[in-house]
């Protein structure tokens, strides 16, 4: 899901609306406070979650062979950063290598 979408999902959609009635401001406030950290840390240029899952396993490898991963490839870093889905389908990854799965 591209950040965007989180957004609108966060101010419009079904959920947001729901958060108010059954947990109250509180809750409401977490999530907007989530939501501006979220936005204070956007670039003019990212990543999509589909353009990061094409280029995830060159990632892990990065990361695995100890490479700055960072350097290499900073807008995958950057949207794994801000995205829990995208983070924990790299983690995945790298507890599949860690099994020797593979």
């Amino acid at each position: 899901m591209n950040f965007w979408n989180k957004i609108r999902g966060i101010l419009f959609g079904s959920r947001a609306g729901k958060e108010q009635e059954t947990n109250g401001p509180s809750r409401s406030s977490a999530t907007m406070r989530k939501m501006m950290r979220m936005l204070e840390m956007t670039r003019e240029e990212e990543y999509s979650c589909e353009e990061v899952h094409t280029l995830l396993d060159q990632y892990v490898e990065a990361v695995v062979e100890m490479e700055d991963s960072a350097q290499l490839m900073p807008l995958v870093k950057h949207h794994i950063e801000l995205c829990p889905d995208c983070r924990e389908e790299l983690e995945a990854l790298l507890r599949i290598l860690e099994a020797g799965v593979v």
